[in-house]
């Protein structure tokens, strides 16, 4: 688990520090740092093997494409260097590994050489890490009449694609395995397989809703249809794209979270989006679910709703509020504009001990303008 993250000239930060737990919401107005942090973390998950071996930090990778040098040093930075420090709990022997790595700075250079590792007295760095490192974009599949479809050897290391793209043909080929995370067993309690736990936490953000899937591994594509139960019966099936946009693009998320691991980090942008706001609610409490059963989630959005599934989640005894951590980015106009982070906490029966303004509070706003 990701315990503590360290920036520095890096993109819109000077200088921050953030602490992790095993639920992690990002929030703030747009262009506030949320992504930057997001990308901070995965550009060291896709460097880490050059890392060791070519001494550099990649810009273009797996899982994202930051451009040159010059795209992510701080503006007012004092050197010309860039500062990613991170530290990692090992649950099993119960102690951290920092390590902070110190890059050159080259404008048009996409590979940034490695001035300097520190490693904090420890001779040893747990570079696994990155191996249960997962990430879904905003940019995620859309309804479409057929997908591609992955190599078995990416595909049984839960590697979706960035955009979750071989979510669909993982869910078939992968849907009987059993869910490794109890937390996320809800309801009957007999249904505790990938495939099975996916309909039940789509029955609970879009009623009714079951993918069926088909693959044709010699034209290697998959195909997405939906059934609908109404009443105990089951409807025709539906291909994709005659069906709510929002489904298909929330399917990945669901797969994901549902299918990690205690152990895994999984890295999510906005998975409220197309959503209704019941079904963000939802969202918010299998965000919950898989953190509480000792997956780490770190999410970037904008909704409410989820922030609100999180805190229902917390006051139902269902995660532990200790295990929970929300990060309110803003700009301080006292402050030379500079990016800041506040860190609302959030006791047990769900409830802040503070609401920053700009805090997921324009429902307040607007309100006091309607009356």
């Amino acid at each position: 688990m990701i315990d503590e993250l360290t920036l520095r000239n890096f993109k819109c930060f000077g200088e921050i520090t953030l602490r992790f737990s095993a639920v992690n919401i990002l929030t703030g107005l747009n262009g506030m740092g949320k992504s930057t942090v997001m990308q901070s973390i995965l550009l060291l998950g896709q460097s880490q093997k050059s890392m060791r071996s070519e001494q550099a930090l990649s810009l273009k990778g797996r899982y994202v494409n930051l451009g040159a040098g010059q795209d992510i040093l701080f503006e007012k930075a004092e050197a010309d260097e860039i500062e990613i420090g991170i530290r990692i709990r090992d649950s099993k022997e119960e102690r951290c590994f920092a390590e902070h790595f110190l890059f050159e700075y080259e404008s048009d250079a996409d590979v940034l050489p490695l001035k300097e590792m520190k490693l904090n007295g420890q001779t040893e760095f747990p570079g696994d890490w990155t191996e249960r490192l997962f990430y879904l974009s905003a940019y995620r599949i859309e309804p479409q009449f057929l997908y591609g479809i992955e190599n078995e050897k990416e595909l049984s290391d839960k590697y979706f694609g960035k955009d979750g793209e071989y979510a669909v043909q993982y869910l078939k080929m992968h849907g009987g395995e059993r869910v490794k995370n109890r937390a996320l067993f809800v309801g009957d309690e007999s249904k505790t397989t990938v495939a099975e736990l996916v309909k039940v936490w789509l029955d609970m953000i879009s009623p009714g809703v079951s993918p069926v899937i088909n693959i044709n591994t010699s034209s290697r594509t998959a195909e997405l249809r939906y059934e609908y139960v109404e009443n105990g019966v089951k409807t025709n099936s539906y291909k994709s794209v005659n069906v709510g946009f929002g489904i298909t693009y929330v399917l990945p998320v669901v797969v994901m979270l549902v299918s990690a691991e205690p152990g895994d980090i999984i890295l999510i942008e906005n998975p409220e989006a197309h959503i209704h706001p019941k079904g963000q609610r939802m969202l918010g409490e299998l965000i919950a679910a898989a953190g509480a059963g000792g997956v780490q989630v770190i999410v970037e959005t904008h909704s409410d709703h989820v922030l609100n599934g999180i805190r229902v989640a917390v006051k139902k005894g269902r995660l532990d509020p200790e295990k929970t951590d929300f990060f309110f980015f803003y700009k301080d106009v006292e402050d030379s504009y500079k990016h800041k982070v506040k860190c609302p906490i959030l006791d047990r029966n769900g409830r802040l001990d503070e609401w920053p303004d700009g805090f997921f509070d324009e429902w307040d706003h607007a309100l006091l303008e309607l009356l």
